[in-house]
Formats: structure tokens, C-alpha cells, sequence
């Protein structure tokens, strides 16, 4: 479901260990973030105007998106990173940023490195970016925010019966151990993908005709014609005889971020429809 050539992260870089940074001697008043994620979350803890450059991908909340960009997620700018001067940079593992971040540091900039790959990732993440900006308790608090909306959703579907889900973009799907794979737990569905191997198998349309998911949550962002093209003609398979190929717009699914209850929302209304007055 994460789009394969943007968000996918790898183990380059050290990773958050789950544990906070130690805080800088004096909270830092010029930030950059080399990820959409991060960018959301410096926001949610109030910090959003400490920011002096981010990547091209930050356009969450609207004024991240007016903000100097320093390259793109995967190949962020040196220069453009150096120039805005920061006290810390803060960064997602991409698979083409470990040389630039590596030349960051190596100019003697602070950087902070978190994951966000699962929900412990996130919470992780939180209070690690937190603790970068002298904001530890600030932190600690969305942490607590963010679950509690989350377990708000999984307390709208508890006791309906799980439905089969097949979570894809259009033909790469989540597997098992991604933030999508556990969001489609939280929503009330079980991910039909989720045992195939690997983290984001591509499948054959007679994989899905085998796996008879009740519910295909299209994230590709494409057309509803082009939807209707690629699994219009499995007429076999429950979600397409039934009219449950759902297209699921916007980034908030792709990110590890305060949005994540939204987006955890809005694939259990796709999956269990009934619990939100409809279907």
C-alpha cells in the first residue's frame, strides 16, 4: 500500500533504538525534516515554527508546504540542508539518503534518525523527536493522544466479525510487519496478504482470485476507470461481486504519523461500513 518508490524505508542509517535522544543543552530554534512524517509530527507538538527547510514531500500540515524545500525524501540536498543552517536534522532512512545525511553530520550538524515502519515506530518516533526538541513532555502527551483515537477506532469495530482485506496499490501490498498491515487490524479487517512474504510483495490478479478478499482498499490513487480495468473482470472474487473495491485517497495511510488515527478511521468505514451508519 506504501507507494514503493517514495516511502519505503530501510535499516541504512542507526536505528531509534525506542529509546529518546538525550536533549540538546539548549532546545533547538532551527529544525529541518528530511520526511513527510516527521514534518506532521514536529507540527503536532507545537513546534511547526522552528522549521527552516523540508523535503519536497512535506505538505501536511498547508504551511509546511510554504516552507524552503532542501531536496527531496529520497535524495535530499546537502547544500540546501547546510544553508538553512540548522541546529538538528531529522530523518527517516530512505534508500538514497544515507550518503547525503552521512555528508550532514559530517559538517557538524546534529542528526536524529527514527523509523517508521510500525505503530512501535511511531510512538517511538514521537517521543524521540520530542526529546530532539526539548519537548520530551510535549511528546509523551501526543504519544497518548495518538492512541487514544486509535483505540477509539478499534473500539468501533470490536465484535463485528473480522472481514478479509486485501490492502494494495495497485498490485504491491502490504505485508505482514508494515504500519498498513496493523492498521488494517485496527480497522476490523484481516490483511489477505499479510503471509505471502516480504514486506511489500507484488501479486498476480489469480492471488487475489485465490484469496477472495471481501474488501480490496485500492491506495494507488489512480482512476476509478483504471480500478474497474485491473480487477473489473474478477467477477469471482467477494469485494468485486459485491462492489467493495474501495479507493482510498490521500497520504495519511502512508505515514507514520499524528494522522494515523484518521486514516485507521477511514479504512474501518470502508471495511465495516455498518458501524458508521452505512452499508
Amino acid at each position: 500500500m506504501r507507494r514503493p518508490t517514495f516511502l519505503v524505508a530501510l535499516p541504512l542509517l542507526a536505528a531509534c533504538s525506542g529509546r529518546p535522544p538525550p536533549p540538546a543543552t539548549t532546545p533547538p530554534a532551527r529544525v529541518v525534516s528530511l520526511a513527510p512524517s516527521i514534518t506532521e509530527i514536529v507540527y503536532a507538538l507545537g513546534a511547526g515554527d522552528r522549521l527552516v527547510g523540508v523535503c519536497a514531500q512535506c505538505d501536511y500540515p498547508a504551511a509546511a508546504a510554504r516552507l524552503p524545500r532542501v531536496g527531496g525524501y529520497l535524495v535530499p540536498s546537502v547544500e540546501a540542508v547546510v544553508a538553512a543552517r540548522p541546529d538538528v536534522v531529522l530523518v527517516v532512512p530512505s534508500p538514497g539518503n544515507r550518503d547525503a545525511v552521512r555528508a550532514v553530520e559530517q559538517a557538524g550538524v546534529r542528526v536524529v534518525v527514527v523509523q517508521d515502519r510500525t505503530l512501535a515506530d511511531l510512538w517511538a518516533s514521537m517521543r524521540a523527536v520530542g526529546a530532539a526538541l526539548g519537548l520530551a513532555d510535549a511528546g509523551e502527551r501526543l504519544v497518548a493522544d495518538v492512541q487514544r483515537r486509535l483505540e477509539a477506532v478499534r473500539g468501533r469495530v470490536a465484535g463485528l466479525p473480522p472481514r478479509r482485506v486485501l490492502p494494495a496499490s495497485p498490485l504491491v501490498v502490504a505485508g505482514r510487519g508494515t504500519l498498513q498491515d496493523e492498521l488494517v487490524s485496527a480497522a476490523g479487517g484481516v490483511n489477505v496478504a499479510a503471509d505471502i512474504g516480504g514486506v511489500w510483495p507484488q501479486i498476480s490478479l489469480e492471488l487475489v482470485v485465490a484469496r477472495a478478499p471481501e474488501v480490496i482498499v485500492d491506495a494507488a490513487m489512480g482512476t476509478e476507470e483504471g480500478r474497474h480495468d485491473l480487477f473489473g473482470g474478477l467477477a469471482t472474487v467477494p469485494a468485486v461481486r459485491d462492489g467493495r473495491v474501495v479507493a482510498f485517497a490521500g497520504e495519511a495511510i502512508f505515514r507514520a504519523g499524528p494522522r494515523v488515527p484518521d486514516a485507521a478511521r477511514a479504512l474501518a468505514a470502508a471495511i465495516h461500513p455498518e458501524a458508521f451508519g452505512a452499508g
